[in-house]
């Protein structure tokens, strides 16, 4: 979908100038695995306070810096994705997501500083908790990746490790998918919606997540 953010093509528009997506795709990927070393070996935004938008937005300017203008800065337009088998994916309407992010942070916060929970009990908050964030999806691009590096960071603080290499990205696409708004467009523009299914999630996180 041509937008403010994309070209004629529908590729993003981008500081390197690049034009054609699959380089672009590539590239991106490249710099942003690095960024996110920076930031989980490097603590580089460890001024950075909380769990909030504030920490995910520090997270998405910091991944992107050196390739859009508009890294780390909330969308200004509706978001979804093309999933497999026809379905499309929904995200939050971008004048809610700030609010809901809000309510979001009591629940980090309240995980953080939860005291002798079980690791069951701390696996099941991780799991609510990227559900509803992933649900926001604040940015027009790498809402992925700079989520996983928050739940990453966020999964610490209760000395669990999330382990990403345990899944693949086939599997995380659909199963987060899955767990939030989706389904069939009707006449292309009509989501008829199906019911929310968290169980593709759960047991990724299953799999990825263990005691640090």
């Amino acid at each position: 979908m041509v937008n403010s953010y994309t070209d004629a093509k529908g590729v993003y528009r981008n500081k390197l100038g690049i034009t054609d997506a699959v380089q672009l795709q590539r590239v991106e990927y490249d710099i942003t695995s690095r960024r996110s070393r920076e930031i989980l070996e490097q603590k580089v935004l460890a001024h950075v306070h909380g769990y909030g938008l504030a920490r995910q937005q520090a997270i998405h300017q910091h991944l992107f810096q050196d390739v859009y203008e508009w890294a780390g800065k909330l969308r200004t337009v509706p978001s979804s994705k093309r999933m497999a088998g026809g379905m499309t994916s929904v995200f939050a309407d971008p004048g809610t997501v700030e609010e809901s992010w809000q309510a979001l942070e009591q629940k980090t916060s309240a995980f953080v500083n939860a005291k002798q929970l079980t690791f069951e009990q701390k696996r099941t908050a991780l799991v609510d908790i990227f559900i509803e964030a992933n649900h926001l999806h604040p940015f027009p691009e790498g809402n992925g990746r700079s989520l996983q590096v928050f739940m990453k960071e966020l999964a610490s603080e209760q000395g669990v490790e999330l382990d990403y290499s345990k899944t693949n990205a086939q599997e995380w696409n659909r199963a987060s998918a899955l767990s939030g708004v989706h389904g069939p467009l009707f006449e292309g523009q009509y989501l008829i919606a199906n019911p929310s299914d968290p169980e593709p999630i759960k047991k990724i996180f299953a799999a990825i997540a263990s005691p640090a």
